[in-house]
């Protein structure tokens, strides 16, 4: 993020705006000032004597506070009292100020998005127990000082996501008095968003009236095999290739104790004592396991806002987009005996594989191909296109054109890799059309999916299920167009109607003959954003369940939980009519306006509960209690809970349809978002499994509906994790993509384990104590010696520490039977870490287990940053005595701020700029998401 603001300052400056094009840490040293005040007390005064703040009257702000609706100003005072009393507010002079901070450039100035939240709020009650929250003061008075104060012209929301397209109101429609439109008043937004995540991006021209600036998603490359899998790879071979002997025998020996030693036996689900007793096809499945993972796609550091990636991850970007179609046309080119390994290497040799080769010649050096078939002509006429379409080149300028008042060309966006077309960027995205969901296509690949999870589920656990949930997500129903709905509908027995213009407009029943097996009852976990965006499906959905619920037949599964609840509900004296309806009602979301879980921020805060029982409890009844709101057959009741529905009786309808689910199911259709990329996998899916646990005491089997490929199937989560696991956050050449990346790439480092984590809270049987140890081995231990000790050090050891905190609460809770020296080991250096680095973490139980008792530790605070003169912008003069400077903030200091992760900048005269991951946010995560 730092150096897509860098480049945009320099785009900005040559198209003739008024501001300087300060480099990467100078930018970083000022940014991380600005956000002081938000992790610790007593910095106000220290920014505004360094010119790094400025002082709004809180009368100004008062008359616009008195200017507002009623019932808008009452809710604010409620929830936080006068304007005087925030914590980012000062008297001077007898007078109030708020005090913004603000690093201005020339005519545009750098805002962070100012947390929802005042910093003095109760954990406990923030993080459980408030639902409907309106945002502070201070963010209101941010956002009123870069419209009225500073004047500006425009608002550059930069980074996915932010906050203010989030806050309550009405999904759409908003009026000037919602909460988002609010905060922008009627300045022009513009906001780039990655071209991968439609729905998102939606959201905001919706819900924060942004013009939409699409960008790429980070390049990609085939994963290929580190050194240790290479060799086993190697020894695969060498045992295959081998007559019977001795010699025979030491290769078992040795794939076995590799196979061990890098966790493939427990990653393929495989016991030491099975793989002896069924070599042969044990060598198989490892084997295509090696061949899997090698042409995984591995997203690469992160992209940089106009920028090209550099040749050899754009080629190999390209040559994923192809496919393996190109690879094996390509080696068989090439006169490679077995095509079918094109990639399968150590993935420092990437570039000399026949499909990078030919590549490289066409597309770099302009050389002409000897011999190619027709259709690897075609394809590498397509490869010339894409190439090209990588560039970015069209980004900045397009941002420099939504500032003059252009037309923004459009574009639907989508995963680059499954659709090339969602390149070239800097384009207006747009969204898919709601009721052509499924469309016939992906109702055709969704039956064969739902056959398949039913197989699945055979497998796993020996007998067909007869309940399932399935997560409803916006962003990923815009890239498969409907597949997980499709499997819903399959799973019930009952397949769409569309119209002559492919709209779907009703739903029929699937007679048992030809459905040839028992329906099998579905409950549907939707988002936020799913529920905004595709209300007509849902539509279509709680219509399928009665009709699937009316079907007489014996061994009918939707048709018994519908009557069961239906009686449970009635004997808690609710009327018959009411009951029916409630035992029909398959579809549950956040309140309206509303989104998330709550898992996210209270997984963090593992300080709120002693031990595994009263955490699985505490976070269990938090998930229920957010996505209890029903869409049921009467769209009366739609976004009610139960006491709205049954006149005050409490029943958590939710919980009630969880009951004795089986499986739970979450599609992942993006090669850029995995299950540890957000934390929205672990909330949505993790939520449902935590959530069973809860009432059944036993957890549903988790799976994951891949839909990357052009053939999709399931997977248990578990296994899916641990191939992420692999070719990403264990993977060298992924980590040395983030390495690249400097300070950002550090924070992707500590999102990755912050959300594997966040399974552990919520779903610890998809998570081996192995991974968390390899965690350890990896990033504490560097075992691939890539240099993270230093790396850490020089850009962000705060992330380290933060990290290693993480890893110690595992331990400490007893979600991770960690090994006593192991725990010696981290407790050590974390406290290093605490005494030169002025770590200080807000979780007094780990401080206490750590072996640090409190703030102000032992060691010297490192030296203070080189600050700008005092600012005569500022709006009066500071204290008389000079304060200390505020602290370099590196990474996450404090609790987790409600604005999910997202920091924003605003910019100047022209434009106010939000950015993302100089906050050291807590992850490049979704507040809500879907």
């Amino acid at each position: 993020m730092p150096r897509s603001l860098e480049a945009t300052l320099a785009a900005l400056k040559a198209a003739g705006y008024t501001t300087e094009t300060p480099q990467e840490l100078e930018l970083l040293g000022n940014l991380q000032q600005l956000l002081s005040p938000f992790y610790r007390g007593d910095r106000l005064d220290s920014l505004i004597h360094y010119g790094l703040a400025e002082m709004f009257p809180v009368a100004a702000y008062r008359r616009w506070l008195d200017g507002l609706p009623a019932a808008v100003r009452a809710e604010m005072l409620e929830k936080w009292g006068e304007p005087e009393k925030s914590a980012m507010a000062i008297r001077h002079d007898d007078e109030a100020f708020f005090v913004i901070p603000r690093y201005k450039i020339g005519n545009l100035a750098i805002l962070p998005q100012p947390p929802r939240e005042e910093r003095w709020t109760a954990r406990e009650k923030s993080i459980y127990h408030s639902t409907k929250s309106p945002p502070s003061h201070f963010y209101f008075a941010t956002y009123l000082w870069a419209r009225e104060r500073f004047a500006a012209d425009a608002i550059v929301h930069f980074g996915t996501h932010g906050t203010q397209e989030w806050l309550p109101g009405k999904e759409r429609g908003l009026s000037v008095f919602d909460y988002p439109m609010l905060a922008v008043g009627d300045v022009p937004v513009i906001y780039p968003y990655i071209a991968d995540n439609i729905g998102e991006a939606l959201q905001a021209k919706r819900r924060g009236r942004a013009v939409i600036l699409s960008h790429q998603t980070p390049p990609f490359r085939p994963a290929g095999l580190h050194k240790a899998l290479s060799r086993l790879h190697d020894l695969l071979h060498g045992w295959t290739n081998q007559d019977e002997g001795a010699v025979k025998e030491r290769y078992r020996a040795d794939i076995l104790a590799a196979a061990k030693q890098e966790r493939l036996l427990a990653d393929l689900g495989w016991t030491e004592a099975r793989a002896l007793a069924e070599f042969p096809a044990f060598v198989e499945t490892l084997h295509a396991h090696l061949h899997e993972l090698a042409e995984t796609a591995q997203p690469l550091g992160l992209h940089t806002f106009g920028r090209a990636p550099d040749d050899k991850h754009r080629l190999a970007t390209v040559m994923l987009m192809l496919g393996r179609p190109f690879w094996e046309a390509a080696a068989r080119l090439a006169g490679e005996e077995a095509p079918d390994e094109a990639l399968i290497a150590d993935y420092e040799r990437l570039t000399e594989s026949a499909p990078y080769r030919l590549l490289r010649a066409h597309l770099v050096e302009n050389r002409p191909v000897e011999g190619p078939t027709d259709e690897l002509r075609e394809m590498l006429a397509k490869a010339k296109k894409w190439h090209a379409d990588i560039g970015a080149g069209n980004e900045l300028p397009a941002l420099i054109r939504a500032l003059s008042g252009r037309y923004i060309p459009t574009s639907y966006g989508g995963d680059p890799l499954k659709n090339p077309d969602a390149y070239p960027t800097g384009r207006n995205l747009y969204g898919f059309d709601p009721s052509r969901i499924p469309t016939p296509q992906a109702w055709e690949a969704g039956k064969a999916a739902a056959e398949n999870l039913l197989a699945e589920h055979k497998k796993q656990t020996g007998a067909p299920p007869t309940k399932l949930a399935l997560s409803l997500w916006s962003v990923e129903t815009m890239r498969h167009q409907g597949i997980l709905e499709a499997q819903a509908l399959w799973l019930m027995g009952v397949e769409p109607v569309w119209d002559a213009g492919g709209r779907v407009a009703d739903v029929k029943l699937v007679p048992r003959e030809r459905l040839g097996r028992p329906r099998v009852d579905v409950v549907l976990s939707a988002t936020g954003l799913y529920r905004d965006h595709f209300p007509n499906a849902m539509k279509q959905l709680a219509r399928a369940v009665e009709l699937a619920a009316q079907a007489d037949e014996t061994d009918n599964a939707v048709t018994e939980n519908s009557r069961r609840i239906a009686a449970e509900i009635e004997r808690q004296g609710v009327p018959a009519a009411a009951a029916k309806r409630a035992g029909l009602t398959r579809i549950f979301s956040s309140e309206s306006g509303r989104y998330g879980t709550g898992l996210d921020d209270a997984v963090l805060a593992s300080d709120t509960w002693k031990g595994k029982t009263e955490g699985d409890k505490k976070l269990a009844q938090l998930y229920l209690s957010r996505m209890q709101f029903a869409y049921g057959p009467d769209e009366a009741d739609w976004g009610k809970k139960g006491d709205e529905i049954f006149a005050g009786k409490a029943v958590n309808l939710y919980a009630a349809h969880l009951k004795g689910t089986q499986g739970a199911v979450l599609s992942r259709s993006s090669h850029t978002y995995g299950m540890l990329t957000t934390d929205d996998p672990f909330q949505y899916l993790g939520g449902i499994g935590l959530a069973v646990r809860h009432l059944d005491g036993k957890p549903p089997a988790l799976y994951i509906s891949n839909l990357r490929a052009r053939q999709g199937r399931t997977e248990a989560a578990a296994q899916f994790m641990a191939k992420e696991l692999a070719t990403r956050n264990f993977h060298p050449g992924f980590i040395q993509g983030l390495v690249k990346e400097g300070y950002a790439g550090t924070l992707q480092a500590l999102d990755g384990l912050n959300n594997f984590w966040g399974w552990t809270a919520v779903a610890r049987e998809i998570v081996r104590d192995d991974q968390w140890q390899e965690f350890v081995d990896v990033y504490v231990r560097d075992k691939h010696k890539l240099g993270l000790k230093q790396w850490f050090e020089r850009h962000n050891p705060h992330a380290l520490a933060q990290m290693i905190e993480r890893m110690l609460e595992a331990a400490r809770q007893e979600y991770w039977a960690a090994d006593p020296k192991v725990v010696a080991e981290l407790k050590a250096r974390y406290r290093e870490l605490a005494r030169r680095h002025d770590v200080k973490s807000d979780n007094a139980t780990f401080e206490k287990f750590v072996g640090l008792t409190g703030y102000g530790l032992a060691g010297a605070v490192p030296p203070a940053p080189t600050l700008p003169q005092p600012s005569e912008a500022a709006t009066s003069a500071p204290p008389s005595s000079e304060p200390a400077p505020p602290p370099v903030i590196t990474g996450m200091q404090l609790a987790k701020i409600e604005p999910a992760t997202v920091a924003s900048l605003a910019l100047a005269v022209v434009l106010g700029l939000m950015l993302v991951t100089a906050i050291g946010a807590w992850r490049q995560g979704r507040r809500a998401t879907g």
